[in-house]
């Protein structure tokens, strides 16, 4: 195994566990991270692959935690609109252009996830709280773009009072259904080449690993901590990317 691979391992693993603790996670921290080393338009369908059994065992085990109502009439009508034009623009878009682009948003994130996690941002939940459609139409924007709109979507519901058990079971059953949609257009696109195809194989291997640590994670973990580590990383990778 080379040193990228191993690297690349490493990012994909952490990403496994992230998501599988918390909801949502995986996407942008594997892509911020893996955008260091390889072409971003090389390494984005490897990790929406990646991320396709990982959402579906989650959200298939925790399916009487999902709130179909929200999903179906309060947010992935909304979001698809969003994510058809994301995915638009991904298509048309060079490289370079979209990894500049993708580092400014994640800074933009990490910061102001990092001011809420301080205590400093945010309020309280509110059992009656609508999703803030505006956010939800931007993280299908950004899903379509970049397959990371979970932190626009997170933002959206910020103020809707679920259970944790709810809110990571119903971020899972839309990230399976649009990264869904994004493998196909990917494969149509011709994304796709025969070296990335091998290395999507191999780190499937990792996808059991990640999910019994943030199962476990999940169950055991307090996440305060935790996430305020994974939005430092993210805004030292989303820099990187900047300035690269």
């Amino acid at each position: 195994m080379s040193g990228l691979d191993a690297t690349l391992a490493v990012i994909v693993l952490a990403g496994l566990i992230i998501q599988t603790m918390t909801g949502f996670g995986f996407n942008v921290v594997a892509v911020t991270l893996g955008a260091l080393f390889l072409p971003i338009k090389a390494w984005l369908p490897i990790v929406v692959a990646l991320n396709l059994p990982m959402s579906a065992w989650v959200a298939a085990r925790n399916r009487a935690d999902i709130d179909w109502d929200l999903l179906l009439r309060r947010i992935l009508p909304v979001m698809a609109v969003g994510f058809a034009g994301g995915l638009a623009l991904a298509f048309v878009l060079s490289g370079d252009v979209l990894k500049r682009a993708f580092g400014v948003l994640v800074v933009i994130l990490a910061s102001r996830e990092l001011i809420r996690l301080s205590g400093r941002a945010g309020g309280r939940a509110d059992g009656s709280a609508q999703p803030a459609k505006f956010w939800v139409l931007l993280a299908g924007v950004v899903q379509g773009l970049y397959a990371s709109g979970g932190p626009l979507l997170v933002h959206a519901l910020s103020r809707v009072r679920i259970s944790r058990s709810t809110f990571r079971a119903s971020l899972m059953t839309i990230w399976f259904t649009l990264n869904l949609g994004l493998s196909v257009a990917y494969l149509l696109g011709g994304f796709w080449t025969a070296d990335m195809a091998l290395r999507a194989g191999w780190l499937l291997l990792l996808v059991p690993v990640g999910l019994w640590a943030g199962d476990w994670l999940h169950h055991h973990a307090s996440e305060h901590g935790f996430a305020i580590a994974v939005q430092l990383v993210l805004l030292a990778a989303g820099l990187g990317l900047v300035f690269a």
